[in-house]
């Protein structure tokens, strides 16, 4: 059984396992839930997992896995507002990045965190991404609530919600 770098959030570790073993990963996720509660690292988990070299994927053993994790991996950008909102030549930058094929791995994977701090034009601009996707190309966004995004971008992407963990379970994390 492969084990995830993830506290709880089961299903939706499952569900992207389950995609990966049957060849089924999506080019586009959005991970929703409040503020804090694992998406990044869920993402991080997950262009791990894609770009792994061994059978159970994310090992957290071979270079990619363990550059990834760290957020060291020359083929995984991670795209985040610098203060409150998250601007066109940040998306445009990272569209030069897609647009190369990976260096080392399948995929080049994009994780744009709070994209609900996206500004309109930067919001716009990443639609062209998401309407023509590179073969070798995951994006995967991260806010708090699909509510306040396009809905033409939420529709290019597979959801993912997380909701909060139990006590007991961030306890327990906490306490391993």
């Amino acid at each position: 059984e492969t084990i995830w770098p993830v506290i709880g959030h089961t299903w939706a570790v499952e569900h992207l396992d389950r995609a990966i073993r049957h060849g089924r990963t999506r080019h586009a996720y959005l991970i929703t839930g409040p503020s804090r509660i694992g998406k990044t690292t869920l993402a991080r988990a997950f262009a791990a997992a894609i770009n792994c070299k061994e059978p159970d994927a994310p090992c957290q053993r071979c270079r990619p896995c363990k550059l990834i994790l760290k957020n060291a991996h020359p083929d995984v950008t991670v795209v985040e507002a610098e203060g409150s909102t998250l601007k066109i030549d940040h998306v445009r930058a990272l569209q030069q990045t897609l647009a190369l094929r990976p260096l080392e791995t399948r995929y080049r994977v994009a994780i744009l965190r709070r994209f609900d701090e996206a500004n309109p034009a930067a919001a716009n601009a990443l639609l062209k991404t998401l309407e023509e996707p590179a073969p070798n190309v995951v994006l995967i966004l991260t806010a708090e609530s699909a509510d306040v995004l396009l809905p033409t971008i939420v529709s290019r992407c597979q959801p993912l919600h997380l909701r909060p963990l139990s006590i007991d379970l961030v306890q327990t994390a906490l306490e391993g």
